[in-house]
């Protein structure tokens, strides 16, 4: 009978693992999207040259730390599959996999601790349900086929382990102490390490334990040399790293809680997440496709305490209360509860991201998700209501299907947001280009139009349309004038940033005649005096690169060099000064160029060789140029001669 149940339990998984794997397939040929050209595409590696790898591993901006694991894990697919989107997708859609097993396999361990009076064979139906809804549920599709979301994947991947291998362990601290320490002490703050090296969300591991330990464990042991040790791990892996974190968390506040480029403060933000989070819980549990999108910057910011803001906070505080009352009444909710707010905890507070973004439910789903299907499983006087669940699944994996389709295609992507959120400025941005890049100007305005509108704050979409009626004989001023309007009131952002870089190729290559570089300066010199910018390094930075390259090309190579050399100073990017060195060099200013070299070549040896890939061409070109000087001179002294 054991064997039986054994083959059905492959046959399951099995089977749901196939259904997911089909369902995705057709999403695997879609495009690369938003930040996949600059965590991918501009980090592409073609071979395992170690100079190379080490510059892509070590040179990404992301988070706090680079997440150089979620990058090597980039650079590998893009070397197995080469540089087209679809292996990238490929190997998203295996993590996928994985972590509906470990999800699983995580609730096979937890379910039976937490509700011991149900039978196994529920418990087992309840964990494959929730893995199965899970690994089907369509929010999850802009986290599996956008391919820079394998940062949100990997650091689930290895929260998930981290979790796996602290139950192990604490069910066998009373026994083997080799395994014990061996699975405490060293595999799990590997596992914790990896996780925060993929995406910052890793440092959450310890407490996703707590709750584990307080709501299934209840600190319960099974004897008292294992007490002992478990008290000595908690308090070593649990209590010190969380002290630590909210130390220096609140040591560094300035850091992780600086509004100075955003257009809302922290209050604001704190107010407009109470929504946020509500929206998430719709997507989760009453799903709908017309929710769910790629861009999410139509969420309005709640700039005052109304009465639904009061009401969600209300929510909000009742869930917590419900978390400590009800963590031996129903453990589940408590659970479901705790994993829910945890996973939101560094996404959805008071940290000084963006609003809104689907992926930031990836492994927060697992919560709700659970306390649905068991409490179906569970209504003594509705026996029935556990086939909702089932028809909850076939909802799902039927969403799924209908969005995968979605994401086969860019214009479909940005035809379906525009239409469902026209007040999206980032869709309208988008098919924007698309259209030009299509050859459809008209209809390209038309969508920037509605994106300055949409997005009032920014003046990116105001850059965009002058690159875009360049050498169209016509009158632009009038858009010079509302950028500059737009810059000196508001911050910077990325797509500012990018707006400018590509006027000003544009403009190196004579594709704008109605533009200059006095004109994109005194855009730029706007930006820098918005007080928001000059309380950022980092955006100032950004500005007085531009402001180097533009001097350059306008042939004073003294400030040109000198605004270089302060945007390297404000950001900390070789780059900066790589592209310094090739533009001297271009212009013959090989001894500017070679002194630029020469600082690399320090930065170099202090970094342990991280800059080699940049600096090796830089010096070769430089040789090259020398050589045809030299070669150049001595041609002139025959002639004299």
């Amino acid at each position: 009978m054991k064997d039986k149940t054994n083959v059905i339990v492959a046959v399951s998984l099995l089977l749901v693992l196939l259904a997911t794997t089909l369902i995705y397939w057709p999403g695997l040929s879609g495009p690369f999207l938003l930040d996949d050209t600059l965590n991918i595409v501009a980090a592409y590696v073609g071979s395992f040259d170690f100079n190379e790898l080490y510059y892509a591993v070590t040179h990404n901006k992301s988070g706090t730390f680079g997440r150089p694991v979620s990058i090597f894990s980039l650079v590998f697919s893009g070397i197995v599959h080469g540089p087209e989107p679809w292996g990238y997708k490929f190997h998203n859609l295996i993590i996928h996999l994985i972590n509906g097993l470990l999800i699983f396999w995580l609730l096979l361990k937890l379910l039976p601790r937490i509700t011991p009076a149900q039978s196994g064979e529920k418990s087992f139906l309840i964990a494959g349900l929730v893995a199965a809804i899970w690994l089907l549920h369509p929010l999850l599709v802009s986290t599996v086929l956008y391919a820079v979301q394998r940062m949100a994947q990997l650091t689930s991947l290895f929260i998930l382990v981290a979790l796996l291998i602290y139950i192990y362990a604490r069910e066998g601290a009373g026994e083997s102490a080799s395994r014990f320490y061996w699975l405490a002490y060293l595999v799990l703050p590997a596992c914790t390490v990896l996780s925060i090296l993929a995406k910052e969300n890793g440092v959450l591991i310890p407490l996703y334990i707590f709750a584990i330990e307080f709501i299934v464990y209840r600190f319960e042991y099974i004897s008292e040399l294992a007490r002992v040790r478990l008290q000595w791990f908690l308090g070593s892996f649990v209590v010190l790293p969380v002290l630590a974190g909210t130390l220096y968390l609140f040591t560094h506040l300035e850091r992780f809680a600086n509004y100075t480029t955003r257009d809302f403060n922290m209050g604001e933000r704190l107010m407009t997440q109470l929504h946020v989070v509500a929206s998430y819980m719709k997507m989760i549990l009453l799903p709908t496709l017309s929710d769910m999108t790629l861009f999410h910057d139509y969420v309005a910011v709640t700039r005052s305490f109304d009465s639904i803001t009061g009401v969600l906070f209300l929510v909000l505080c009742s869930a917590i209360f419900l978390v400590f009352y009800l963590w031996k009444k129903a453990p589940i909710l408590s659970f479901a509860i705790t994993w829910f707010l945890i996973s939101h905890l560094l996404e959805s507070t008071f940290f000084s991201l963006e609003l809104m973004f689907e992926h930031r439910n990836y492994l927060a789903a697992l919560g709700p998700l659970l306390a649905l299907v068991y409490y179906l499983f569970n209504i003594p006087s509705l026996p029935k209501l556990k086939y909702l669940s089932v028809l909850f699944l076939l909802l799902v994996a039927v969403l799924t299907t209908i969005r995968v389709q979605e994401w086969k295609s860019e214009e479909m992507i940005l035809l379906i947001a525009v239409a469902e959120h026209p007040d999206s400025g980032r869709a309208q941005s988008e098919l924007a280009t698309f259209k030009f890049n299509q050859g459809d100007l008209s209809g390209a305005l038309e969508h920037l139009s509605m994106a300055q509108q949409n997005s009032p704050r920014e003046f990116g979409p105001v850059l965009h349309e002058i690159a875009l009626r360049c050498s169209g004989g016509t009158e632009i001023q009038y858009l010079i004038d509302e950028a500059i309007a737009r810059a000196e009131r508001y911050p910077v952002t990325a797509y500012s940033l990018n707006s400018i870089d590509n006027l000003l190729v544009m403009l190196n290559e004579g594709l704008c005649p109605e533009m200059d570089l006095d004109k994109l300066l005194s855009v730029i010199e706007a930006a820098e005096s918005q007080p928001g910018n000059q309380q950022s390094m980092l955006s100032i930075g950004f500005l007085e690169k531009i402001k180097g390259q533009i001097y350059l090309l306008k042939g004073d190579y003294a400030k040109g060099i000198e605004f270089a050399l302060a945007g390297y100073d404000k950001t900390g990017m070789t780059s900066i000064l790589g592209n310094l060195a090739r533009n001297l060099i271009q212009l013959n200013l090989l001894g500017d160029a070679e002194y630029i070299i020469r600082i690399m070549e320090n930065i170099n040896n202090e970094s342990g060789g991280s800059e080699t890939v940049l600096i090796a061409p830089l010096r070769e070109q430089l040789k090259i140029a020398i050589a045809q000087q030299d070669l150049l001179e001595r041609q002139i002294e025959t002639r004299e001669q």
